[in-house]
């Protein structure tokens, strides 16, 4: 049994869309939630410990994910989600060790000022789960960061310190059922990174790399982009004029929003020492662990 528990925007939904989900070796479920099961276990091992956490209603999930293996194939439990929110990790950890003790767990993280920044592009910029007013609104990178710094270590601050959730699960399931790779790594060397992920997966090489290659998901919105969805969010009036325009010009213009620069969110004067101190203890450990070579990629260290 294999867990992949993460981490958020560190090359997960690539590594599941392109190789876990259609190798045809691996039976993986978990996320992104593709059935009922998926939903049902991703669910249960996320309930609040003694608050709404129904031991029944795991194991008959994880019963029937591990029901639907064909034989021969090996279970990987592939679901970034389950390190996702600092409050619930170590009791995540915990359920996963009480039914699957034996398993070996794979992490995958980045440098933390690139899936800081990637997070912020993806779901940082627009305002969610807030009153109706403020819904939608779009958020600046600064005011972003300096509210994720007040929350810490909740948050996604909290999930980049990698080397403190990756301590839970080294305390409950062995040091040496721990492996960690690195999103740099693969973008670096594609053959060496499958080389080791099919060896820690049981499963060859060869097909791994044809499946993963250079491939990435979530790719960043362009400039254009956004500043577009900030003024039609600003002024929704402009938005539903647009929408009456003929179908041609309608195409053009998605065309054109597409084109250009990606978006890249710039950090402000001193942050990144401010992350690079907050991080560099817990990579500093990670790096003599695990023997990565986070200098080499530009971790704090």
């Amino acid at each position: 049994m294999i867990i992949h528990p993460g981490f958020i925007k560190t090359g997960t939904t690539s590594l599941q869309d392109f190789l876990l989900f259609v190798h045809p070796r691996i039976h993986a479920f978990g996320h992104p939630h593709g059935s009922d099961v998926d939903v049902r276990v991703s669910r249960a091992l996320r309930r609040i410990e003694g608050f709404d956490d129904d031991p029944q209603e795991l194991r008959e999930a994880l019963a029937a994910a591990l029901d639907a293996r064909p034989d021969g194939r090996v279970p990987v439990l592939s679901d970034e989600t389950l390190t996702a929110d600092p409050h619930l990790t170590a009791s995540v950890a915990r359920r996963l060790h009480d039914h699957f003790p034996q398993a070996r767990i794979l992490f995958t993280i980045r440098r933390q000022e690139d899936m800081i920044r990637s997070f912020y592009g993806r779901h940082g910029r627009v305002l969610v789960n807030v009153p109706v007013p403020y819904r939608d609104r779009h958020v600046r990178f600064a005011a972003w960061l300096e509210h994720a710094w007040r929350n810490r270590p909740a948050g996604v601050l909290g999930v980049a310190d990698y080397q403190r959730t990756i301590d839970i699960y080294r305390a409950l399931f062995g040091a040496e059922r721990i492996s960690v790779l690195l999103l740099e790594q693969w973008m670096a060397d594609p053959r060496a990174f499958a080389d080791r992920l099919s060896t820690l997966l049981g499963i060859d090489a060869p097909t791994t790399l044809h499946l993963l290659g250079h491939r990435r998901t979530h790719g960043q919105e362009t400039s254009r982009y956004v500043l577009y969805d900030r003024l039609r969010k600003r002024f929704p009036i402009a938005g539903r004029m647009a929408a009456l325009l003929p179908r041609g010009v309608r195409t053009l213009g998605s065309g054109f929003l597409t084109q250009g620069g990606t978006q890249r969110a710039e950090f402000p004067p001193g942050w990144p020492e401010k992350l690079g101190d907050l991080y560099r203890e817990g990579n500093r450990k990670l790096a003599e662990q695990y023997a990565l070579p986070l200098r080499d990629f530009g971790y704090a260290v």
